[in-house]
């Protein structure tokens, strides 16, 4: 029929047309997209928003005390002493076979390979482990040493003869290990004190980045007088839309070799990443030095064994350790210069209590505003002050005077920055800080035999295991419950017992919100739309007066 081949025509070049359309539509919706210009290095790990302003200054041989003073210490600048450790005793005999035969019962602290993941569990318990236990299985764990270097091995380790006069030689504060298989990544961080960072097997990357740069920096909630802290983007996908004043960040990098020494001053941004089937370092740390005083600094000086300086923290590598402890000169100095203006000044608890509250005030909260009474961790804080009181406090009278407070030993001082800021990571204590006594008496409820009113130990451990304990602190937290060494305990034993177990996860701890920001910052950053990001603020920038209004 003549009609019918006008129809099929007529059919066909409707598909033709619908097809044409839909192809139209996609391309131009491709187009779209295209046309959002990301910025350069979104969504890239750090380094990648920009070139780099080159390596660092690599120091060939050794330079003066004077020298380091002036050209890289007053300057925070940093620099790499190219090999530099290559003579260190530890660099040719700290084998796995040497270490585990002569520091195997050594005690060291353990950490994730990824900073900020969840702490691995060794033979001490949860984030602490002997040498031994870890040199026989970190080739397959995801765990990393960091840790304060044992007393024992610290005559294999040698002191570089830039600071071994002066006053840098009296403010060497403490000794740091660094082991693992590789695969290491940091966050961009900063830290408190200056640093020597030496590598002794394996090879590092450093991302560092002037401190003077740090308002462009998403930096964590930390307390104002916090000298180290992380910032809250992600450094393998940096979220430059999140985060756009970061793309004006300039950036330098260091390439670290075996043998190789890297100055690092303090409050210095750097991120680190590790390579080798064996990554071991050592690190020397430093004060943040306001002057320099060159005393014995005339004389011929070499490396020293670092076992021969008198650093202020040391660690026997069996009992608790002090890494990350107060620098004491900081109170010395802070409390001198209070004296020198006014010789009659006085603390009591009350005002060292306002000193430890503004100590820990967040760094974003307006000064006059706050008030350290707020603080969640107020209680805490008044017992912190009462006890350095008491510490000071020659005729126990309350009150700190000028004559109490200068001219005292540095043990003191030490002993106040313990109490200062002891921290439970570089304890066994550290399961009984990080669990609540709310959610351990959640386990055993879970774990709890409602048929025949008991608990068993297998039960209890196992849940207590599967949600990241130790079975070394499970086993410590059943014995509470059943003295009489039982793989059970009934119910009426239970109650009589819970709350001497309870007390143990009753930990007072200072309030550290910086953690919990970086996790919501981080699933922010992995959740967001980028797409819908761009237009929005492509779409603000357009609304915004003097722009393109005329589109």
């Amino acid at each position: 029929m003549p009609g019918s081949e006008f129809c099929c025509v007529q059919n066909l070049s409707f598909r033709t047309l619908y097809v044409a359309f839909t192809l139209l539509c996609f391309q131009l919706a491709v187009h779209c997209e295209d046309s959002l210009q990301f910025p350069r290095g979104h969504r890239e790990p750090l380094g990648n928003h920009r070139d780099p302003d080159g390596h660092i200054d690599i120091i060939e041989g050794m330079i003066s005390p004077q020298e380091f003073w002036d050209k890289y210490a007053s300057q925070r600048r940093p620099a790499l002493f190219k090999g530099a450790a290559k003579n260190f005793p530890a660099f040719n005999l700290w084998t796995d076979e040497y270490l585990l035969k002569e520091y195997g019962d050594m005690k060291v602290k353990l950490e994730g390979k990824v900073e900020k993941e969840e702490v691995p569990i060794g033979e001490k318990g949860l984030g602490q482990d002997t040498l031994r236990s870890f040199l026989q299985t970190y080739v397959e764990k995801d765990s990393y040493v960091v840790s304060q270097l044992p007393d024992p091995m610290s005559h294999e380790v040698l002191v570089l003869p830039c600071v071994l006069c002066g006053t840098f030689k009296d403010r060497i504060l403490e000794a740091n290990f660094w082991l693992s298989s590789g695969g290491t990544k940091s966050l961009l961080h900063r830290d408190a004190d200056n640093a020597f960072n030496c590598l002794l097997n394996g090879t590092k990357d450093w991302v560092l980045i002037d401190p003077k740069h740090e308002d462009n920096i998403p930096i964590a909630i930390e307390a104002a007088s916090a000298g180290g802290g992380f910032a809250l983007l992600d450094p393998d996908k940096v979220n430059l839309l999140k985060y756009p004043k970061f793309i004006d960040v300039p950036w330098q990098y260091a390439n670290v070799t075996p043998g190789d020494c890297l100055f690092l001053p303090y409050g210095y941004w750097h991120r680190v990443l590790s390579y080798g089937s064996k990554n071991m370092a050592v690190s020397v740390l430093f004060s943040r030095l306001r002057t320099f005083e060159p005393y014995g600094c005339d004389q011929e000086l070499s490396y020293m064994p670092l076992s021969d300086v008198n650093m202020v923290w040391g660690y026997d590598g069996y009992g608790d350790q002090t890494m990350g402890n107060p620098d004491p000169y900081d109170a010395v100095e802070m409390f001198s210069h209070e004296c020198s203006v006014n010789k009659d000044f006085q603390h009591d608890s009350n005002s060292i209590f306002e000193i430890l509250g503004e100590l820990q005030r967040p760094i974003n909260e307006d000064e006059d505003a706050f008030n350290p009474e707020d603080l969640d961790q107020a209680d805490l804080l008044h017992i912190i002050a009462r006890s350095i009181v008491n510490l000071l406090d020659l005729n126990g009278d309350g009150v700190l005077s000028c004559s109490e407070l200068t001219n005292r030993p540095l043990d003191v001082w030490k002993e106040v920055g313990d109490v200062m800021d002891s921290d439970p990571a570089n304890t066994e204590q550290l399961e009984y800080a990080l669990y609540s006594p709310e959610y351990i008496r959640g386990i055993i409820e879970k774990a709890f035999d409602n048929t025949e009113r008991l608990l068993r130990f297998s039960d209890f451990a196992e849940i207590y295991t599967l949600q990241g304990g130790s079975m070394k602190v499970a086993e410590e937290a059943f014995a509470e419950l059943d003295p009489g060494d039982k793989d059970y305990v009934r119910e009426e034993q239970l109650s009589n017992n819970l709350d001497s177990l309870l007390v143990l996860f009753t930990k007072p701890d200072k309030h550290d919100p910086s953690g919990a920001e970086f996790h919501e910052a981080l699933l922010h950053d992995r959740t967001m739309d980028d797409f819908e990001e761009l237009k929005k603020l492509q779409r603000d920038d357009i609304s915004q007066p003097g722009t393109h209004d005329e589109f």
